[in-house]
């Protein structure tokens, strides 16, 4: 090598070593900063955030007991983050030639795939064969009623699982056999009669104490164990169980992977029904109130309108997942088949209710086909109003959903995109073809979002602006849900 290659190659050495040592310091500065943060807020939401089952989306965050897990892994992180330039210093200086850009491993990359957004950590005894051990020790063959409910119940609490009571009542109903009315009205009494005593008096003993002091049977008892065991593995309690309880549809079937039905969403049906009631009163057309709802999942939104108003209404559904249009129609049948005399006697069921395969971006008679086929309407549109709850989680708070949510729930139903308006913006650029009519009645739109969209919303599609006028939609305002965040917003079709 000559002495000006030698001289050349030294210095890009020197220049890349001080660029690896500047590297170095500036992440431990880093990390010195981003740990104190994370301690203070770490405190803190020991008190508040994760001490609440329910986050800001209306999903479970994780719980207290997750906590030191989530930490535990994030410091893995900061960890490898500042371990990185080390690794990198090594290489330079075991390396000769001046070329050196190497691809770098051990970062954890910006949009990571799904089953990376998560700092859930399962423990080693979380594992099904030890899981399966505990529950066979911890409740025996010829176990009662009351005592599989106390004993079960103090295994959940310890691991840390999600609605600890809730889970225990519902799967030992569901593995009893009791009715879905009664059985878990039934336990909880006995649960409250288990506090403080270990054994119920048998002296007049009333239905539910004989229920308490009833043993369960082998099957009862396996059937049992392999629910809890399920539970214990974070899986979803509505799928465990298979149905679920919605506005006034008991037992809706609930199936993997769509969203189980959650509490706020009943608000939102509320909203529709309340503008739904208010239209009838002065419907003058001789057709029915015409209702889209985008997204429907398991049905549960549009059914639940349907139940309502079934002689007034005609919903259609909108969904891209096969299992998804399958199991609302299914849910239809259960739950409307009662009212097709409101119909159309040859349709059934799909003259109140009908899902199809379709995404939003697809809904629409709109093509750049030949003119035989604009000819061909292949929808038919004229909707009065429009619903969904569409996937509105921004990709940044995907990290923050407990593992019973992210492992089994669509992560398709659950993310929005980045700022998470991807659907939402394809539902704003439908909904003028969607509702056009001859009528001069105000059409409206009704959508679950994320509170952060309001605001945004607000701006974009605010009255008499540029964009407002060019989508031909305007917002109208928002509504709040129980916790008291911005949950719904109504836009109207101008």
């Amino acid at each position: 090598m000559s002495d000006e290659t030698l001289q050349r190659t030294n210095r890009h050495h020197a220049l890349f070593s001080k660029t690896a040592i500047f590297r170095l310091l500036s992440r431990v500065i880093m990390i010195m900063l981003i740990s104190f943060r994370v301690s203070n807020a770490s405190t803190v939401s020991l008190n508040s955030r994760f001490s609440s089952t329910i986050n800001r989306h209306g999903l479970r965050r994780k719980v207290v007991g997750d906590n030191m897990d989530r930490r535990r892994t994030f410091h893995h992180s900061l960890f490898m983050y500042f371990c990185t330039p080390i690794r990198e210093t090594t290489i330079l200086f075991r390396r000769c030639k001046p070329k050196i850009s190497l691809p770098i491993q051990n970062r954890i990359p910006f949009h990571s795939p799904p089953t990376l957004l998560r700092f859930h950590s399962q423990n080693e005894d979380d594992g099904s064969p030890v899981i399966n051990e505990l529950l066979l020790q911890q409740i025996p063959p010829k176990i009662t009623v009351q005592h599989a409910v106390q004993k079960s119940l103090k295994i959940l609490e310890e691991k840390s699982i999600p609605e600890p009571e809730e889970s225990v009542l519902h799967l030992l109903s569901h593995a009893l056999n009791l009715s879905w009315e009664n059985g878990y009205r039934q336990l909880r009494e006995i649960l409250s009669l288990s506090v403080g005593s270990s054994t119920i008096s048998e002296n007049a003993m009333s239905p539910i104490q004989q229920l308490s002091n009833q043993c369960l049977s082998k099957d009862e008892r396996d059937a049992y164990i392999s629910l809890l065991e399920r539970r214990m593995q974070h899986e979803p309690l509505q799928y465990i169980i298979g149905k679920w309880d919605f506005h006034f549809l008991t037992g809706l079937k609930i199936k993997k992977p769509m969203l189980c039905p959650r509490p706020e969403t009943e608000e939102l049906v509320e909203l529709v029904l309340a503008e739904v009631g208010n239209l009838l009163r002065d419907w003058k057309e001789k057709r029915k109130m015409r209702i889209l709802d985008v997204g429907c999942g398991t049905g549960a939104i549009g059914i639940a309108i349907a139940n309502k108003y079934p002689a007034a209404v005609q919903v259609v559904a909108l969904d891209v997942l096969p299992e998804a249009v399958d199991l609302s129609n299914e849910n239809a049948e259960q739950f409307l088949s009662r009212y097709s005399a409101h119909g159309d006697s040859k349709l059934g069921v799909k003259s109140i209710y009908e899902a199809m395969l379709c995404s939003a971006t697809h809904f629409t008679n709109n093509t750049t086909n030949t003119s035989r086929d604009l000819s061909k309407k292949k929808y038919k549109m004229n909707f009065d109003i429009v619903v969904s709850n569409p996937p509105y989680i921004p990709l940044k708070d995907m990290i923050d959903l407990s593992s019973d949510v992210v492992e089994y729930e669509s992560y398709e139903a659950l993310c929005g995109g980045v700022d998470g308006l991807n659907v939402i913006r394809d539902i704003v650029h439908r909904l003028p073809e969607w509702t056009f009519s001859s009528s001069l009645r105000a059409k409206h739109c009704w959508m679950e979002v994320d509170e952060s969209h309001p605001r945004h919303l607000a701006r974009w599609l605010s009255p008499g602006s540029v964009e407002a006028r060019r989508c031909g939609v305007e917002y109208v305002e928002s509504y709040t849900d129980f916790c008291g965040r911005d949950r719904f917003v109504k836009l109207r079709v101008s």
